[in-house]
């Protein structure tokens, strides 16, 4: 019942918004930024109990920003997990505006671990998948001076939490000599429904080694750092870190061993 009203309320607000969205997207003209490059990424997760947390691997990221109207699509690798971001702008003014958005905020995992590997984790036998959330919502966006501030508020609508969770963050871009710097700080606050899906333990997943257990209200916090550096005609030099951390009650669960994450990265891209 929660999933459905929450899904009505977002379409009536899409819906009556729509005839008073900003005119200069609503022209028939297709807006795209788009970047590819190669990277080396080395990350450590939270980690859970017996199972392989880091990994460290050359990769491709890929940075890309689609508008149509009010409607756009982000994709983010300098993010903490990366992902993309499905919204569409409701309200659009000179220093402020409300998106309606849809994207994830949760790293799935199962018996394997995060990674998918051919055996599965001895300590993590017996208990059941956690999928990604994809949860829909709105966010609140906010220029003041150079820093961008975005509040978000969501409910997984569309996964198996029935949970909901509040972002919030700032970014300050700046320039250093040739550098183009990103900095962003930010927290989320998990309804206990919501991480208690990831880290709880049912009665059906419990052993005499790992007993039941029910999350309650959790947050985090992190701390992002990206660089871009000019090295020919578009092409760019991109180096990124992050920093993670969940409340420090979260080990308490039977499967978590930890309650920190990081984050680094460097490589080329190209930007079209």
């Amino acid at each position: 019942m929660k999933k459905i009203t929450i899904l009505l309320l977002c379409c009536f607000c899409f819906f009556s918004s729509y005839s008073q969205a900003d005119e200069h997207l609503e022209d028939d003209e297709l807006l795209w930024q788009f970047s590819l490059g190669t990277f080396w990424v080395d990350s450590t997760m939270a980690q859970l109990v017996g199972a392989e947390s880091h990994f460290s691997a050359p990769g491709l990221l890929i940075d890309a920003k689609i508008e149509y109207k009010n409607f756009y699509l982000n994709t983010h690798s300098g993010d903490f997990y990366g992902g993309s971001d499905l919204g569409y702008q409701m309200i659009i003014e000179n220093d402020w505006g409300v998106d309606v958005i849809m994207g994830s905020y949760q790293q799935p995992f199962n018996e394997n671990g995060y990674y998918d590997r051919d055996e599965e984790v001895h300590e993590l036998k017996g208990i059941k998948e956690r999928e990604a959330d994809l949860s829909l919502g709105f966010a609140y966006y906010l220029s003041h001076g150079k820093f961008q501030t975005v509040a978000e508020l969501v409910f997984d609508a569309f996964g198996e939490s029935d949970g909901w969770l509040f972002h919030l963050d700032t970014t300050r871009n700046f320039e250093l000599r040739n550098w183009d710097v990103w900095l962003n700080i930010g927290a989320n606050y998990y309804s206990s429904a919501f991480i208690d899906y990831y880290y709880g333990i049912d009665a059906d997943e419990a052993t005499a080694f790992r007993p039941e257990y029910v999350v309650g209200n959790t947050s985090s916090f992190y701390v992002q750092l990206q660089a871009d550096y000019p090295i020919a005609q578009s092409w760019v030099f991109s180096a990124g870190a992050s920093g993670f951390a969940y409340s420090s009650h979260i080990v308490e669960s039977p499967i978590v061993h930890s309650r920190d994450a990081r984050v680094v990265f460097m490589g080329v891209k190209y930007v079209f």
